[in-house]
């Protein structure tokens, strides 16, 4: 299976300097902590888990063994907590070096959040500890500011700390059952294309937010086929017969979004220049979008 990537997501260059500060390390370290004193014992992680991390890391990036140790926990974790050396080829720049071990966290932490939904059908609480572990994770990144966010199995960039305390890391978390799928990875791909640039990072959050609100019209069974677009689905969730899950001015503003933020980038421009907007226009597109579904979703 192959497996989405730090260090495959993000190929430009990140870090600058010539080598990891002392912070970054003393991160690793206590992600390494969270791991194996936090995580081992109640998720069940045993030497398979940690080989399988491995496994995945060594086969997307083309490598073999990735550190030298008698067993295949000792191999993550000293990995994980290597020092750099400016001398060592297999370190590679301290770039690479960086999105190496970024990447086995992001491994780590989804096969952990994996292994916690298999057992929280016969281990109560399970479901807590693998959550706890997440919240102190992104503080430990916060710490070091290291401007990055894990999320339902992916690290990406962070926007400012305000938004992601209070708009993102809800919006993730009401994401992680299973029938959102699609808004969790068409959230994910808008963040990613944001951080790499392109123009329709936009249109991704409004996939996302359109994504939603199909979901919940079906839920409710509200939905009646014949809806030929976002617009009617929303008023589905405005309509007084369906109980106003919306009401109109909610609508109104949610049209508006779709109107000036997805459909020009859903179409061909024609002999008209593209349609583009600029970084801040896309990260409001991105966040209003996040707190759009973070409500519907609680809502309903």
């Amino acid at each position: 299976m192959i497996q989405d990537l730090f260090v495959r997501r993000y190929p430009q260059q990140i870090y600058w300097a010539d080598r990891p500060t002392p912070e970054i390390h003393q991160l690793f370290v206590q992600v390494a902590h969270i791991v194996f004193d936090d995580l081992v014992e109640p998720l069940r992680l045993d030497l398979g888990f940690f080989k399988r991390a491995h496994d995945a890391l060594a086969r997307e990036t083309g490598r073999g063994r990735l550190y030298d140790a008698p067993s295949w926990d000792a191999v993550c974790g000293e990995f994980l907590t290597e020092v750099y050396d400016l001398w060592k080829d297999r370190h590679g720049t301290a770039d690479t070096f960086l999105k190496m071990r970024l990447s086995l966290v992001e491994l780590l932490f989804r096969f952990a959040e994996e292994r916690a939904r298999e057992l929280a059908l016969t281990v109560p609480d399970v479901l807590h500890v693998a959550a706890r572990a997440v919240d102190e994770l992104n503080n430990r990144l916060r710490h070091a500011r290291m401007e990055l966010h894990y999320h339902n199995g992916l690290l990406q960039f962070a926007r400012d700390e305000l938004t992601e305390t209070r708009t993102a890391e809800p919006c993730w978390a009401v994401l992680q059952d299973s029938k959102w799928a699609n808004v969790d990875r068409e959230l994910k791909e808008a963040i990613e294309h944001a951080d790499r640039q392109r123009q329709d990072a936009a249109f991704h959050a409004a996939k996302a937010l359109e994504s939603t609100i199909k979901i919940i019209s079906d839920d409710k069974g509200w939905s009646t086929g014949r809806e030929r677009g976002a617009a009617n689905y929303i008023d589905n969730l405005v309509s007084q017969q369906n109980g106003r899950f919306l009401v109109p001015w909610e609508g109104d503003m949610l049209k508006a979004f779709f109107v000036h933020v997805r459909n020009p980038h859903g179409h061909g421009a024609g002999s008209q220049p593209p349609p583009a907007l600029t970084p801040h226009q896309t990260n409001w597109a991105i966040e209003t979008a996040m707190a759009w579904i973070k409500n519907l979703v609680r809502r309903s």
